[in-house]
Order: structure tokens, then C-alpha cells, then sequence
């Protein structure tokens, strides 16, 4: 059985920094003379967190024997998984910035014991932070690290996709609730002062292939949500709930049926189990009414002879209306993809002047190679840049096709195409700075030999294929200039990780090195500023909140959460 809020499971946990920690009433008299009495959520030797009556949860600090309540104010809040609904991992925070960088320090560390493979970014309001393990949700003191609560569910056997090893990305919030998904394709809204669970919606089924690993979005007076499982031969689709009761109001499926629009795109067998899954948070403008959402690739992955076409809608971008979640328009990044590259980055929602006239754009680097520049009022294209080496196409028609070279097919005795199926990017946070106006992602240099193969659905649900060797990939942090898809700068990479990157207005990009650094450059010259060795393998990506007028960097690793500021 489920358990959360303050049941056993969220006391002797073992996790974050409250094992033994018991919630109870108290009554505190603050250095001030007030009176402060509610339920005692955490106490350690220099502060403690108490839920009032009200809804609110006191940070207190503790000096001798007098405590004082800690404004939260000024503060700047990290509400979703990229921050803001427009996916743009940028802040405009900036008390931390390119002079004072270098005194960085440790603020905190919260170890999450229980969950192998951390691939959260959490999530800040209102001096408390949300970040999800393997079926877990923490609620911590964005201060000092301290747990508030806990809410953990036993993980679901049999599951074979990035679910199955403990992957999840976050949590979103609205209001008094909290969403999060679980690894067996479940939506969850959790009490945000407590952790009790208020509603759980089942989306798919595993004995369909699905589970589920994204931090949801939400939309006005709706949460959604895509799914995980195209390993598994799940049929992806994006879903919205009502927040106050998790009733379905819409599903948007990514692979059509036999007879919908779409499915004349898909000729042969394969289209019941095409794949297309949804599993990273998509972007939404609130201004068009319109949600984006990124899609994965078709399978089978690497043999397109059962599923001849282009394979709608996988490997694209979908706008969708808010309300209903009909299609307004779609771009396709891969036409008939058999590389594995889907197209689930992270898509960027910016306003900025295009060829003299101010545009709203929508910016991606795609797996595929190519960095992209979309009309988001209606999914044109308006740029489509190399900014890897690539070699099965020359670039992009104005019908928005890309023009195929001989290497984009593979064969049974295999065809060298570039990039490797690991992509020229992949899941991992992108930003863009409207100070700089450079689009910064995660690149890798790399070739594979990739070899058609026959890939049944088998019995134990496994539709991923046999991903081709990839020696010899180099990794770097590009800077793109949006209007040309040229490269300004670069900073090489030493081994492999996934973590991305954060841009401040401070003129910082922030990233986990895959040497286990937490690096800054100078956002316009890629100069190295600073770093600390923290000996992780990072598989998430930095973000940044304010608490109290103080500024602080997190970032999630396998240690736990880390979190940095400056010295007093």
C-alpha cells in the first residue's frame, strides 16, 4: 500500500535528513515574542519547519535557545520542470553573476537513499523543494535541505524501459497540490503541505507497455502528461486531467489508428505497436492557448519495412489546444526515422525578432543533427541547421522535408550515418539567453554503422532493437546563434553524462561535467569561470531559486540533492 504525509514509511524511511524524525504538535515563542504553534514537520540543530494551521510551512532558525522565523522574501520561485511553461531553462536571477561566481559554495547536501538513477529537477515554492526518487517524492527546506515529508510507493516489477531503473524527472504544482507521475504510468496529486495522496489516475497499463517517468505540466485548470514505454512497444500519447479530480478531459495519441488521419503514413504491421512515446515535459504558451509537446521515434527502430511512410506523428513536435487537445499543427523533425532518433529535446518558446519582424519562435535541437527554428503560430519552418556533423541529409526543403543523401537508409550490411543513434543531443535541459541571444545544448560528434534488423515484438514486451557501437563520440556545451544555427562557442566534454544546462541573467551557463563537476561559463564566450568536484555522474540538469533575497543553484545526483550560494 501506498504511504505518505506522516505515515511510517515517511519516518523510518532512512532517506533525506529526517530518518529518525517523528511529526508532532508544538508551540514555539519566536526571539520576537510571537507565539508560533502548528505540527513540527522537521527539527535539527540550528533550525526547524513547522506547518501552521493555515497551510503555511515557518522556516526557523535556530540561534542558543532562540528561534527566529526566516522571511522568504524576496524570493523567485523554480515552478516546473524547465522553470517557466515556456521550456526555456533560463533564469533572470542574478545575484550570483560572472564577478562573484568564484565563491560558490556548498549550501546544503540532502542524500536520496533509495533511488539508483536521479534524473529530477526539483522544484521550488515558497522556501519548500520537491524532488522525486524511484516512486518517492521529498519535500525539503529549500534552506538548509532538511525533510519536511515523504510519500513513497513500492516499485512495480516487470517493467523493462528507463522506468523500470528508477528514472524520474520531477514533479509539478498548482496551488495546495502536487503532481507526479509513478513508474507504472500512474498520475498522482499529493497534498503539498503533507504529502497524503488526494487522487491517483491510471493512465496506461504495463501490460501494455506503458510506464511513465516525466514531471508533468500544468495548464490552467489542467495537469498533463505524456508516457514512457516505446522500448516496450507502448502506443505514445499525451494526456490532461482536471487538477481538483484527476478526470480525464483529453488523450491525444501520437501514432494514429488504422483509418484516422495519419495512419495512411504507416504501411505494413507495425502500426500497432508504433511507439511514439511522450515521456519529457512539453512547453506551453498561454497567450495562444497552444501546448507543445515532443514525440519520440517509431519502432521498430532500426527496420522501417513494416512501417513504410513517414511514420505520423512520431519523431515531431505537436501544437495542441490546451482546452481540447486537438491538433493545430504539427512538424515532423525525422520523416521515417530508423536511427532511434527521437525527437524528445526540450522545445524552446521565445519571442524574438526574425528577419527584422518580431516572431514567436520555437527553438530545438533535435537528435536528428539539426538545430530548428519553428513559427509556433502555425509550425513553420524557418531554420534548419547542422550543428553536429551530419551526413544523411543536406539540409531542409521549403517544404519542410529534409533532402536525403544515400546514408540516411540503413542496409543489412550496414551504413555509416551521422550522427550515432545516441544523437547529436538528446533529453537534456537547453537554454536560451535573451541577454546573449545564444541557444546553449549539450552536442555530441559521432558516427554509427547502422544495420537494418528484424526486431519482433517478443514476449517479454522488448521492441527497442540493437542499438549500433558508437566509438569515439567527443561531447561538448555549444553556444548556437538562433539566427544562423552557426556555433559562436564550444567547451569540450570529457567522457559521457547527460546532464544540461542552465542560463542566468547573472551571464552564467551552468552545467554537471561527465567528470562530475559542477562547471559556470561566461555565457557569452564560453570561458570557464568555475568549478567544484563533486564526484557524480550527473543525469539531470542545474536550476535556480531565491529564498529569503539569497540566491541558490541545486542540481540532483546520485549523492542527493546539491545545493549552492554564496558565503555570508
Amino acid at each position: 500500500m501506498a504511504t505518505g504525509g506522516f505515515g511510517e514509511s515517511s519516518r523510518k524511511s532512512g532517506a533525506g535528513r529526517k530518518a529518525n524524525f517523528s511529526a508532532k504538535p508544538a508551540l514555539f515563542k519566536l526571539a520576537d515574542g510571537r507565539p508560533l504553534q502548528g505540527t513540527l514537520l522537521s527539527q535539527g540543530e540550528f533550525a526547524a519547519d513547522l506547518l501552521t494551521a493555515d497551510g503555511r510551512i515557518h522556516l526557523l532558525s535556530r540561534e542558543g535557545d532562540v528561534y527566529h522565523e526566516k522571511s522568504i522574501e524576496p524570493k523567485s520561485d523554480w515552478l516546473n520542470y524547465n522553470g517557466t511553461l515556456s521550456g526555456n531553462r533560463y533564469s533572470t536571477l542574478e545575484q550570483i553573476h560572472t564577478g562573484n561566481v568564484r565563491k560558490l559554495a556548498l549550501a546544503w547536501l540532502s542524500p536520496l537513499t533509495n533511488s539508483p538513477r536521479i534524473e529530477s529537477t526539483p522544484v521550488v515554492v515558497d522556501g519548500v523543494m520537491y524532488v522525486t526518487g524511484w516512486n518517492e517524492v521529498f519535500a525539503l527546506d529549500a534552506t538548509t535541505g532538511q525533510q519536511l515529508w515523504m510519500y513513497r510507493q513500492p516499485h512495480t516489477e516487470g517493467i523493462r524501459s528507463e522506468a523500470g531503473r528508477g528514472t524520474n524527472r520531477g514533479v509539478a504544482v498548482a496551488g495546495g497540490r502536487l503532481f507526479v507521475v509513478t513508474d507504472n504510468a500512474h498520475l498522482l496529486a499529493l497534498d503539498r503541505t503533507n504529502g497524503s495522496k488526494l487522487w491517483d489516475a491510471q493512465m496506461g497499463a504495463i501490460a501494455d507497455g506503458y510506464s511513465a517517468t516525466g514531471a508533468p505540466l500544468v495548464v490552467d485548470d489542467l495537469v498533463i502528461s505524456g508516457v514512457a514505454g516505446g522500448e516496450e512497444g507502448a502506443r505514445g500519447f499525451i494526456d490532461a486531467y482536471k487538477i481538483a479530480t484527476g478526470e480525464r478531459v483529453w488523450r491525444f495519441y501520437s501514432v494514429p489508428k488504422r483509418g484516422e488521419n495519419g495512419s495512411e503514413t504507416w504501411i505494413g504491421n507495425a502500426l500497432e505497436h508504433g511507439c511514439g512515446a511522450t515521456w519529457l515535459t512539453g512547453s506551453y504558451d498561454p497567450a495562444l492557448g497552444l501546448v507543445y509537446w515532443q514525440t519520440g521515434n517509431p519502432c521498430p527502430d532500426f527496420n522501417g519495412d513494416e512501417r513504410k511512410g513517414d511514420n505520423l506523428y512520431t519523431a515531431s513536435v505537436v501544437a495542441l489546444s490546451a482546452k481540447t487537445g486537438e491538433l493545430q499543427w504539427h512538424f515532423q523533425f525525422t520523416p521515417h526515422d530508423v536511427h532511434d532518433w527521437d525527437a524528445t529535446e526540450p522545445l524552446l518558446l521565445v519571442d524574438q525578432p526574425w528577419e527584422g519582424q518580431p516572431r514567436k519562435l520555437l527553438l530545438h535541437g533535435d537528435r536528428n543533427g539539426f538545430f530548428f527554428v519553428l513559427d509556433r503560430t502555425n509550425g513553420g519552418l524557418l531554420l534548419a541547421e547542422p550543428f553536429v556533423k551530419v551526413n544523411w541529409a543536406t539540409g531542409y526543403g521549403k517544404d519542410g522535408r529534409p533532402i536525403l543523401t544515400p546514408n540516411f537508409e540503413s542496409t543489412r550490411e550496414g551504413t555509416l550515418t551521422c550522427p550515432a543513434s545516441s544523437g547529436g543531443t538528446n533529453w537534456p535541459a537547453s537554454s536560451f539567453s535573451p541577454l546573449t541571444r545564444l541557444f546553449y545544448v549539450r552536442a555530441s560528434e559521432g558516427c554509427a554503422i547502422y544495420k537494418k534488423q528484424n526486431d519482433p515484438l517478443v514476449e517479454d514486451r522488448w521492441f527497442g532493437g540493437t542499438a549500433p557501437n558508437e566509438p569515439d563520440i567527443e561531447h561538448f556545451i555549444r553556444a548556437l546563434n538562433i539566427q544562423t544555427g552557426k556555433k559562436v562557442w564550444e567547451y569540450p566534454l570529457f567522457g559521457t553524462g547527460r546532464g544540461g544546462v542552465l542560463a542566468t541573467a547573472g551571464g552564467l551557463v551552468l552545467f554537471g561535467s561527465s567528470q562530475g563537476s559542477l562547471v559556470a561559463l561566461d555565457a557569452a564566450t564560453g570561458t570557464l569561470l568555475w568549478h567544484l568536484d563533486l564526484g557524480q555522474i550527473w543525469q539531470a540538469s542545474p536550476m535556480t531559486y531565491m529564498v529569503g533575497g539569497k540566491q541558490y543553484f541545486a542540481i540532483s545526483g546520485p549523492a542527493g540533492i546539491f545545493a549552492f550560494s554564496l558565503p555570508e
